[in-house]
C-alpha cells in the first residue's frame, strides 16, 4: 500500500511541476523544483476565508531572493481556481501578515516563534522548511536523507485556528497530520518540568522568607538599642554644649578686664610722661620770660631816642611824598598806553603764528594724507592678490584631496578586479594545458565555468565601482574648476561630493549620514556648493574632531539633512558632533584670516570662503550655533533657483 502511495505521490507532484517548467527541465527535480510543486498544490488544497472576493493569491518568500526568483519565474503567467499568482520578497516580519501564503526557508526557523505570533490572526497560511518546533507549524516541509525526496507534516490546529479549510486529497500528496496527543503530552511534560522547578523556587523561597523575618527581628533590636544610644548621645551632647557655651562666656569676661587693665595701664603711663614734659616746659619758660624782660628795658631807651628822629625827619619826607605822587600819577598814564599798545601787537603777532601753524599744518596733512593713501591702496591691491591666490590655493588643495580620495577608492575595486581577472587567467591556462594533453574531465571543466563565472560577477562589481568614482570625480571636479550654472539633483550631488571625501573621513575615523527629502532639484552652481560642502567636512575634521582624551571616546559623526522649507527656498543641514567652539570663536568665525589653527598651517579663509560663496555666488544665507563640547549645526538656505549674475 505505501509503494501505491509513493508511486501516487510521484505522479502528482511531477504533474503538478510539468504545469511549472518547460518539459526540458522537468526531467531531473530538484528539492527546490519539488518545493515549489508542493507550493503550487497548497494553494489549489487550502480554502482561505471570503476566497472568492480575491483576485490574486499573495506567496510571501522571507529574505531567500534564489528561490523568490524560482517561484517567479515558475508561476509566471500561471493561475490556481483561476486566480493570478504574485509572489514578493519579504524583508520585514512585519510585511508577512500580507501574504496568503508565507514560506520560512530552514535557515530562520529560530525566528519562528516571533514569525507565529506575528501572522497570528491573519488568515496566512505559514510554510516551514525542517523546523523542529511542532507547535508553531502549519505546513513542514521535510526533506528525507541525502535524497531528493521531500514529503511534509500538517498541524491542523493551527491551520483551523487561522479560519483556513483543507481539502480531502491534502494528505494524498505526501503528507502526514501531526499527533495532537503527542503534542499535548509534550507540552504537558513541560508544564510539569516548570511546576516542579516553581514548587523547588517556593521552598527556596519560604527558607530565604524565614531567614529574612530573623534577621529583620535582629534589625528591629539592634534598631531600638541604636536609637536608645542615640538619645543618651544627644543628652551628652546638649551638655557639653552648655559647658562649652558657659566656659566661653568667662573666657569672654577675662579677656575684656585684661583689656581694660592694659588700657588703663597704658593712660597712666602717657599722663606720667606729659607731667614731666610739662614741667621742663615751664622752667625753659621761665628762663626766657627773665631775659625778654631785660632785653625790653633796653628796647624802650632806644625807642625813646629814635621818636625824636623821626618827628624832624617826618616833615622832610611829607614833601618828599607829594613830588613823588605827581611823578607816580604821569608814569601810571605812560604806562597803561604802553601795555595797551603790547597787548595789539602780541594779539598780531599770535594770530599770524597761529594762521602760519595752521597753513604748514593743512599742508603737512594733505602730503602725508596722499601717501598713506598711496600705500593704503598698494597695500590694498596687495591683499587682495594673496587672498586670491589664498582662495585659489584652497580651492587646489581641496581639489588635490579630491584627487587622493578618489585614487584611495579607486584602488581597492581595481585590485580586486584585477585579482579576480589574474584567477581567471590561471585557470585558462591549466584548463587549455588539460584541453591539449586531451586529460579534461566534465567536473574540471564545470568547475573552470563556475569560476569564471564568480571572478567575472566580482571583477565586474569592481569596475562598475571604479566607472561609479570616476564619474563622481569627473562632475565634481569638473564642477569646481568650470563655475557654471545648471540643474541638479542636490541630494544625489551631495553624496557624490561625499564619496569623494570617504577616504579623508575614513583615515579620520569619521561616520557620515544623509537624511531628508531625495527628490529636491535646484538651479545652481555645482562647483560652489561642491566647495562649501568640502570646506566644512575639513573644518569638522580639523578643528571639531581633534584628538584629545576627551574626544577618543567619542565617536565622531557628521549627518547632512535636506528639506524644502517654501516653494522657491530649501534648508541644507550640516551637522557634527565634535569640539564645538566658544562665544569668542564663534562670533569671528567668518572673519578672513581667523583661525584657531595657526601655528599647525591653518590660513583662516575655509569658513569666509564658505561664507563669500554662500552669501554672493548662490544668493543664500548661512548661520551657525554652536557650543563647547556640542559640536556644529550650519543652517544653509538656497533658492531653488538663481541666475546668472
Amino acid at each position: 500500500m505505501k509503494i501505491i502511495i509513493n508511486k501516487f505521490l510521484t505522479i502528482l507532484i511531477f504533474s503538478s511541476f510539468l504545469f511549472l517548467v518547460d518539459s526540458s527541465s522537468a526531467q531531473q527535480l530538484s528539492k527546490e523544483q519539488i518545493k515549489v510543486a508542493y507550493l503550487y498544490n497548497f494553494l489549489k488544497h487550502i480554502n482561505w476565508p471570503k476566497e472568492e472576493s480575491k483576485t490574486q493569491f499573495v506567496i510571501g518568500v522571507y529574505q531567500d531572493k534564489k528561490f523568490h526568483n524560482l517561484l517567479k519565474k515558475s508561476f509566471k503567467n500561471k493561475k490556481v481556481k483561476n486566480k493570478d499568482i504574485s509572489i514578493l520578497l519579504i524583508a520585514n516580519i512585519s510585511q508577512a501578515a500580507a501574504s496568503d501564503l508565507f514560506y520560512l526557508p530552514n535557515q530562520f526557523n529560530k525566528q519562528l516563534t516571533q514569525i507565529a505570533n506575528q501572522i497570528r490572526n491573519t488568515h496566512t497560511l505559514l510554510v516551514t522548511d525542517n523546523s523542529t518546533d511542532k507547535h508553531n507549524v502549519m505546513l513542514n516541509l521535510i526533506n528525507n536523507g541525502g535524497t531528493n525526496a521531500v514529503s511534509f507534516e500538517v498541524n491542523k490546529s493551527n491551520i483551523v485556528f487561522e479560519k483556513l479549510t483543507t481539502s480531502a486529497q491534502l494528505l494524498l500528496l505526501g503528507g502526514t497530520e501531526l499527533d495532537v496527543a503527542y503534542l499535548y503530552r509534550e507540552i504537558e511534560q513541560a508544564m510539569q518540568v516548570t511546576r516542579d522547578r516553581e514548587s523547588a523556587l517556593n521552598a527556596k523561597l519560604a527558607i530565604q522568607q524565614g531567614k529574612l523575618n530573623q534577621t529583620s527581628i535582629k534589625l528591629d533590636n539592634l534598631n531600638l538599642d541604636l536609637q536608645r544610644s542615640a538619645k543618651e548621645v544627644k543628652q551628652q551632647q546638649l551638655a557639653m554644649k552648655e559647658l562649652v557655651k558657659s566656659e566661653q562666656r568667662k573666657g569672654q569676661e577675662l579677656a575684656l578686664i585684661l583689656n581694660q587693665l592694659s588700657d588703663a595701664n597704658k593712660n597712666y603711663s602717657i599722663q606720667t610722661k606729659a607731667v614731666s614734659d610739662k614741667k621742663q616746659e615751664v622752667a625753659v619758660k621761665e628762663k626766657e620770660n627773665l631775659q625778654m624782660a631785660s632785653l625790653i628795658d633796653q628796647n624802650r631807651l632806644i625807642l625813646e631816642q629814635q621818636q625824636q628822629n623821626i618827628s624832624s625827619q617826618q616833615q622832610s619826607l611829607i614833601t618828599q611824598k607829594e613830588e613823588l605822587e605827581k611823578q607816580h600819577d604821569e608814569l601810571a598814564t605812560q604806562q597803561k598806553t604802553i601795555v595797551s599798545q603790547k597787548e595789539t601787537i602780541t594779539i598780531t603777532i599770535i594770530l599770524v603764528l597761529v594762521v602760519a601753524l595752521v597753513l604748514i599744518l593743512v599742508v603737512g596733512l594733505f602730503l602725508k594724507n596722499k601717501k598713506t593713501t598711496q600705500k593704503l591702496a598698494e597695500t590694498l591691491s596687495h591683499l587682495e592678490e594673496a587672498q586670491t591666490q589664498l582662495i585659489q590655493s584652497e580651492k587646489m588643495a581641496s581639489l588635490g584631496k579630491l584627487i587622493a580620495g578618489v585614487a584611495h577608492e579607486v584602488n581597492t575595486p581595481l585590485g580586486i578586479a584585477v585579482t579576480s581577472t589574474s584567477l581567471i587567467q590561471e585557470n585558462t591556462e591549466i584548463i587549455a594545458k588539460k584541453l591539449n594533453e586531451k586529460s579534461l574531465s566534465q567536473k574540471q571543466l564545470q568547475s573552470y565555468i563556475n569560476i569564471v563565472t564568480e571572478s567575472s560577477a566580482i571583477s565586474n562589481k569592481g569596475l562598475e565601482r571604479v566607472i561609479e568614482l570616476m564619474h563622481n570625480f569627473k562632475e565634481v571636479a569638473a564642477d569646481q574648476i568650470v563655475e557654471k550654472i545648471r540643474e541638479i539633483n542636490i541630494a544625489d550631488y551631495i553624496n557624490e561630493v561625499m564619496t569623494t571625501l570617504a577616504n579623508e573621513m575614513k583615515r579620520n575615523q569619521v561616520n557620515y549620514s544623509f537624511s531628508g527629502d531625495q527628490t529636491i532639484k535646484i538651479n545652481t552652481i555645482p562647483g560652489a556648493l561642491a566647495q562649501v560642502i568640502t570646506n566644512l567636512v575639513n573644518n569638522s575634521i580639523r578643528h571639531g574632531f581633534q584628538s584629545n582624551d576627551d574626544n577618543k571616546a567619542k565617536d565622531k559623526d557628521i549627518s547632512i539633512n535636506l528639506k524644502q522649507t517654501s516653494i522657491d527656498e530649501i534648508c541644507l543641514t550640516y551637522q557634527d558632533n565634535g569640539l564645538g567652539m566658544s562665544e569668542d570663536v564663534l562670533a569671528q568665525v567668518f572673519e578672513p584670516f581667523f583661525t584657531t589653527k595657526r601655528n599647525q598651517g591653518g590660513t583662516g579663509l575655509g569658513m569666509n570662503i564658505v561664507f563669500n560663496i554662500i552669501e554672493q555666488k548662490l544668493s543664500g544665507h548661512i548661520h551657525i550655533s554652536s557650543k563647547l563640547d556640542e559640536g556644529v549645526i550650519c543652517k544653509i538656505t538656497l533658492p531653488l533657483l538663481i541666475t546668472a549674475g
